[in-house]
């Protein structure tokens, strides 16, 4: 029985296509970017037809760092391998071969990259000489996701997904998954994800690491995705009280100054004039105002009870031991306003808000929010979730994930 193991975000090479440079999955990334992570945007109104300059190229198995190395899936995969599963490229794949890693562009929507997913799982099919595949997706992170949609509408789009259209035509039909493992995932979105959006990611601690800033990760399409999916009560004045507040309003991400539209941002967009990344500022409210809507209408359709006649069998890995963003504070500061989020020293010295801010998770998603499954995927769990101590990424570095996922994957159907 193959099996496919989807990473999540920045969990896949990125190479460029024409001088075929890394430009994601070495240590010198981590310890750049210079540019603050510009050469990883994703044009946020690329021409008609055009391609990104960078593609994907490999799930990131490991990050070196001079003689430092530094583990990601690999162990996972070497996990599996030991345990009999033989290696093989999705993208040119032999009869034969039974554990493949899906490599994508992190930063396209996940509707998109499940067509890519359902793409390569028919080329599979086709290589091994099969009628149906059956196969068992081993998901982390944003790649639930993308899994939870494929499961449900296979290829097809937003759209189309919404008409109550096929879910992806023939190639659906002649996939079937049998298990679908889901690890680290946030079924319910992640208040975290506001955090880096607003702002930026590190990898490495300051000085070493350099940031990747909130207008590069404003571009990546699949983080407005993971956002919470019931926003109601996300944000608290200063007193605790909620805010009449919408996550999704576009409107608010202006007033706030959230991501691309803080000052700081704003005079680094101006500077760098680098609008065929970034576009002008009323670009890139248009922008906005798509990604969030896409994001709301994905957020739905995954909430809904799957319409396809097989379902597989759901295990879920996760973390409950964690302090997680639940809620944020808003704050008013002289001329705008100020985001406080778990672990900010001054929502962390009162008591009262950090316990409104807080609640236990894996440090990215809250348990609430990893067991938010529709009623049809709750009836197909093959158990209790297993829960496993260590962060959002951190647990899939664990040995008791690898047998845990091993186990998962001999269940013969539920």
């Amino acid at each position: 029985m193959p099996v496919v193991f989807v990473p999540g975000v920045t969990g896949s090479v990125l190479r460029d296509r024409e001088s075929g440079e890394v430009a994601w999955g070495s240590g010198r990334n981590l310890l750049g970017p210079r540019d603050g992570g510009y050469r990883l945007a994703f044009p946020v109104a690329p021409p008609p037809g055009s391609e990104p300059a960078l593609e994907a190229d490999g799930v990131l198995e490991e990050v070196r760092l001079g003689p430092v190395r530094q583990p990601v899936y690999g162990p996972l995969l070497d996990a599996l391998g030991a345990r009999g599963y033989r290696r093989g490229d999705l993208e040119a794949p032999r009869p034969g071969e039974t554990l493949f890693g899906f490599a994508y562009d992190w930063r396209r929507g996940n509707a998109e990259t499940a067509r890519e997913l359902l793409t390569r799982l028919d080329a599979l099919r086709r290589a091994r000489g099969e009628e149906r595949l059956v196969v068992d997706l081993v998901c982390q992170s944003n790649g639930t996701h993308v899994c939870r949609y494929l499961v449900r509408h296979g290829g097809a789009s937003l759209e189309e997904a919404e008409a109550g259209g096929g879910v992806g035509g023939a190639s659906r039909a002649r996939i079937s998954v049998r298990n679908l493992v889901l690890v680290a995932g946030s079924s319910g979105g992640s208040l975290r994800v506001l955090r880096e959006l607003d702002r930026g990611r590190r990898y490495l601690a300051a000085p070493l690491g350099r940031r990747m800033l909130p207008e590069v990760l404003f571009t990546f399409r699949s983080l407005f995705e993971d956002l919470p999916h019931d926003p109601e009560g996300r944000l608290l004045d200063p007193h605790g009280r909620p805010l009449a507040v919408d996550l999704y309003d576009p409107a608010v991400w202006v007033e706030r100054g959230w991501s691309a539209f803080a000052s700081e941002a704003a005079r680094r967009l101006g500077k760098a004039g680098r609008e065929d990344l970034f576009g002008t500022p009323e670009v890139r409210r248009a922008y906005l105002v798509r990604r969030l809507g896409d994001a709301r209408r994905l957020q739905r359709l995954l909430a809904a009870d799957p319409s396809a006649p097989e379902v597989p069998c759901y295990h879920l890995l996760g973390n409950a031991y964690l302090p997680t963003p639940q809620r944020a504070v808003l704050a008013p500061e002289p001329g705008g306003w100020r985001t406080l989020f778990t672990g900010d020293r001054a929502l962390e010295r009162d008591r009262y808000l950090r316990a409104l801010a807080s609640a236990p998770g894996d440090g990215h998603a809250t348990l609430a929010s990893q067991l938010a499954l529709s009623p049809r995927e709750r009836s197909a769990l093959a158990g209790q979730p297993f829960l496993i101590q260590g962060g959002h990424f951190e647990l899939i570095l664990d040995p008791a994930t690898h047998r845990r996922v091993f186990e998962a994957l001999q269940t013969p159907g539920c």
